[in-house]
Order: C-alpha cells, then sequence, then structure tokens
C-alpha cells in the first residue's frame, strides 16, 4: 500500500526527471509495493539474497565465507527452495540480517536490495555511496532518501530512456536482470502502469490499499467481531477503525492499514479470539450515551427538536385547507404521521404553489430521517465496540 507522502515523493522525482509519474509508480509497486520500513520502523524494506552474500563474501572477506555457509545464509548458486524460506515476514528478515551482520555488517549489507526500490548493496560504490552500509544508513533516514537511491540507480544504468518510452521489458531487463520473464516483471510494470496512469488521470491519487487486499481484510476483521461495515473493497474510516482495533488487541504497531504483521496475525486468528463486546455496552441505548456526553447523540436528539417544530408549523398551517387537524397533530410528534399527512394533501400541493406548508413538511421529514441516521449510527458505533482503539 502506498502512503500519501510515498506517492507525493514519487510524482515530485518523476517530474523532476522529466519521467512519466506513472511509470515511476509502477516501478516501485512492483518492488516493495509502497512499504518503505520493515517492522522496526528503521531498517529500509530487504530482501536478502544468499547466493549474493556468497559472491560478496568471497569477493570481500573470503576467510568468514565457511562461517556464513554453515550458519545457512550463504549458497553458492540462486535457488527458489532455500533462498528466501525464512523471508515470509518482516520480524523475519530483520532478524536474518542481523544474522548476517553478525558474520560480516558491511557484506551482509552488500547482499540485500533495501528501500523501495529495492537497491542492491553491492551497488553503493556505482550510485557514489562511500559504502553499502553507508547507503543503508542513508535510506533508514526517510522516503526521500529511498526514493533518490532509486533514481540514481535507473540513471547509473541508462534506464530512464526506457522509462520514458515506457518500454517495460528492455527496463526490466536491465534493473531486474535477464531473469526478469520468470517473475513477468514487464508485465505487472506495464499494468500497474496503465493503472496509476488512469488514477492521475481522473484525479484519483488519495492512498488507498489494493482493492484485494482490503476485502481480505474486510472478511478478516468482520468474522473476528471488527466492524468493517459492508465488505466491499472499500478501505474507508470504518476498516481504518477495526484494523486500528485489531493492530491494539494484537500489540502490534497501530497504524490503521495493512502490513506484514498484521496480515500475519489475521491468518493465524481464530473464531475464539473474536473480539468481545460487554453487556453494559452492547445494551447501550441513546440515552445512556446522552448521559455520558455524547455531544453527537446531544446535537441530533437537539436537532430532532427544531426540525419537529418545522413539522408542527406546516402541518398547523395547512389543517385549515386540507380538513386534516388530527393528523397534523399526529405529524408534530410523529415523521411518520408526517409521511401519512403528506398523502392525503399531495394532490392538492401539485396544484396549488401556495402550499407553503408542504415545503416545510418535506423538508422536516427529510432532515428529521437525517438525524435519526446520525443517532443510530452512532449508537451503533458504540454498541458493537467500533470506536474502540480508534
Amino acid at each position: 500500500m502506498f502512503s500519501q507522502e510515498i506517492i507525493d515523493a514519487i510524482m515530485a522525482a518523476a517530474k523532476a526527471q522529466g519521467w512519466p509519474e506513472s511509470s515511476l509508480l509502477a516501478v516501485v509497486e512492483c518492488e516493495t509495493s509502497g512499504q518503505p520500513f520493515e517492522v522496526d520502523g528503521h531498517t529500509p524494506t530487504l530482501l536478502f539474497e544468499r547466493h549474493k552474500f556468497y559472491s560478496e563474501m568471497q569477493k570481500h572477506q573470503p576467510s568468514k565465507l565457511s562461517k556464513a555457509i554453515a550458519a545457512g545464509l550463504a549458497i553458492k548458486t540462486w535457488s527458489p527452495k532455500t533462498q528466501y524460506k525464512d523471508e515470509g515476514t518482516s520480524a523475519n528478515r530483520v532478524k536474518l540480517i542481523a544474522k548476517a551482520r553478525e558474520i560480516d555488517e558491511e557484506v551482509a549489507n552488500r547482499a540485500a536490495s533495501w528501500g523501495l526500490g529495492q537497491t542492491m548493496g553491492f551497488n553503493a560504490e556505482e550510485l557514489k555511496y562511500a559504502s553499502a552500509t553507508a547507503m543503508v544508513a542513508e535510506l533508514s533516514k526517510g522516503i526521500a532518501e529511498q526514493i533518490e537511491a532509486l533514481v540514481r540507480e535507473i540513471k547509473a544504468n541508462h534506464l530512464d530512456g526506457y522509462l520514458k518510452e515506457k518500454n517495460f521489458a528492455a527496463f526490466a531487463k536491465g534493473y531486474n536482470g535477464a531473469g526478469y520473464k520468470q517473475n513477468n516483471y514487464d508485465v505487472k510494470m506495464r499494468n500497474a502502469d496503465a493503472a496509476w496512469e488512469k488514477r492521475i488521470a481522473n484525479g484519483d491519487m488519495q492512498a488507498k490499499p489494493a482493492k484485494s487486499v482490503t476485502l481480505v481484510y474486510q472478511a478478516k476483521l468482520k468474522a473476528l467481531n471488527y466492524q468493517v461495515g459492508t465488505v466491499d473493497g472499500d478501505w474507508g474510516d470504518l476498516t481504518t477503525g477495526a484494523c486500528s482495533a485489531f493492530q491494539r488487541k494484537q500489540g502490534l504497531k497501530i497504524t490503521g492499514h495493512p502490513d506484514d504483521e498484521t496480515t500475519a496475525a489475521l491468518d493465524k486468528a481464530t473464531p475464539d479470539q473474536a473480539r468481545q463486546v460487554s453487556q453494559e455496552r452492547a445494551n447501550a441505548t441513546a440515552e445512556d450515551l446522552k448521559a455520558k456526553g455524547s455531544k453527537t447523540i446531544a446535537a441530533a436528539q437537539k436537532g430532532s427538536g427544531v426540525t419537529k417544530v418545522l413539522i408542527a408549523t406546516g402541518a398547523i398551517g395547512g389543517a385549515a385547507q386540507t380538513g386534516a387537524l388530527h393528523k397534523a397533530k399526529v405529524a408534530v410528534g410523529n415523521a411518520t404521521g408526517a409521511h401519512s399527512f403528506l398523502d392525503s394533501v399531495r394532490d392538492v400541493a401539485v396544484h396549488a404553489a401556495h402550499y407553503w406548508w408542504v415545503g416545510l413538511i418535506v423538508a422536516g421529514v427529510v432532515i428529521l430521517g437525517c438525524y435519526g441516521k446520525v443517532i443510530e449510527a452512532r449508537l451503533l458505533d458504540h454498541q458493537t465496540g467500533n470506536n474502540i482503539g480508534k
């Protein structure tokens, strides 16, 4: 998921270089999905490459190679079966790089890709950093520094022309290596570029999780009794609140948005871990909330009272003309009555513009209904405990 800060930073960098904004966004999406840091909030997002640890160790610290192999951190050739076996979560990646750094920090940093652009550590000197360790330290400072590294790498490898042309096959070959087709990097970038281009054209650049991710989160949170509203793929305020509450209960960093740790916790959650709401909360009434100082309930009830006066005024004004005084009295205290009363005078109102009171009744009924929905929503929010953790 891209934060607004990341979206803005990538678009600003693309504009500064004269590159298509959608294309640079697509590159980052395919590399990291917009996750700049690991779970500790400091380590740049990383992917440790065991075969690179082997080759970089052999080149820079050959005396330590046997120790790296014995620790299971270095392998001679790339292998999909063992390469990333313990890098499925952010916490595991942080532990893994720490273990590799114990053997040799600089070589460990050279053997991983870092940050939003997944810049390889062994490219540090080429990108004008003093060392891989210095590069990682720079990328740890923030998003702007990570985007700067990405821009440097694209320019250093003369890939900016391909980016401008949206020649993603040539770009992916230069950026991801000759094996780019195995992972369909060019196809993924092309599709991501088209999606970002459409969003930019529609002015829809507000940060939001992918719909598919949102649907999964909403379904799982709802099953655990966290109120997300309708499971519709729209990451709104309800889903943000539910996600925050779940993260709080699990002792995770509270962001209100998807991340590796929250996803893992949701996957492991069982029905017996469903959110429990006290009977006192579940049985609360609007008056209970008002007594506890709910400004929302108090304001909505006050507004309802004023609206009923409007309905009463309109009803009394029309009673003499329609002979429906009894219904007017009912309408004063009951919006449903106002609906019934309105039915009895509709034909008259259509042909007589001077029946101003009809407008008052209609407006009053609509406004009263809105206030009622506000009270209902606030009460439901409290009863279900959906406001806990926000």
